[in-house]
């Protein structure tokens, strides 16, 4: 009999399938988690990210023009690798285009300018937190626990991104500030999420933004600090938030 993670891993392999013949690969895992009828987080936890389930497809179903992204997706890419090396401001529309292996004319034709770019690469390149009312079950331990590990898996996926985003704190805050409204920031969605647990009566109340801060910091520490700056493993994604979920709501003392 067929494991529900095998019936799940299946079902998820051919929404995928569909997806990808339907958009030339350039769906979101949004759209897939939709299609498939499960969440983000079992996506990750069961397949990885998208990279690692074109390549499941790619070798399992003989699919190997799915691994040719479309223009925009390509563009993305090089924007993102890059953006990575450079910091945001500095890469051309001209160098972004020559990494995409597409004209300048393609990039300014899907993307208008500059900073259209930017606010499409800022949509595609942060995490999709589980925060909205039909992603959440009610049951604040598990729906937390969900919501730091979507931030652990982006943060490991894309750890040069983040990386450099610190270290070039000024610039990429500038930028964030004036391309991404205030409500749509990871930080801000946490601390909605906790204020609605207070008001809720299932979170003592204090101040969302600080608990925010307290709960982003701790995620950090293990996605990036400790792998990037102590050199230790990447930590195993759903264990970590299950560990820094019951930190957050438990703390150290004994009852």
């Amino acid at each position: 009999m067929s494991s529900q993670s095998e019936l799940d891993e299946k079902q998820v392999l051919n929404a995928a399938r569909e997806l990808a013949e339907e958009t030339a690969v350039s769906f979101t895992m949004d759209q897939l988690a939709a299609k498939a009828g499960v969440s983000r987080a079992t996506l990750y936890r069961q397949l990885g990210g998208k990279k690692a389930i074109l390549k499941r497809l790619a070798t399992e179903h003989g699919l190997d023009d799915l691994e040719q992204q479309d223009a925009p997706n390509r563009i993305l890419q090089a924007a993102r690798t890059l953006f990575a090396q450079q910091g945001l401001m500095i890469p051309t529309m001209e160098q972004i285009a020559e990494e995409a292996n597409v004209g300048v004319a393609t990039v300014y034709r899907h993307f208008g300018d500059k900073t259209g770019l930017l606010r499409a690469f800022l949509q595609a390149f942060h995490p999709h937190l589980p925060v909205t009312e039909h992603e959440l079950t009610g049951d604040l331990r598990h729906d937390l626990a969900q919501l730091v590990e979507t931030m652990i898996r982006f943060i490991l996926e894309h750890q040069d991104m983040v990386q450099h985003s610190f270290s070039n704190a000024r610039e990429w805050r500038d930028e964030l500030m004036n391309l991404r409204p205030f409500q749509q920031r990871s930080l801000s969605r946490v601390a909605n999420f906790l204020q609605s647990q207070m008001d809720a009566g299932q979170l003592r109340p204090i101040d969302p933004q600080q608990a925010a801060t307290a709960l982003t910091g701790m995620i950090l520490s293990f996605g990036l600090i400790m792998p990037i700056y102590y050199k230790l493993p990447n930590p195993e994604p759903q264990e970590t938030a299950v560990f820094i979920t019951e930190l957050f709501l438990d703390g150290l003392k004994q009852p």
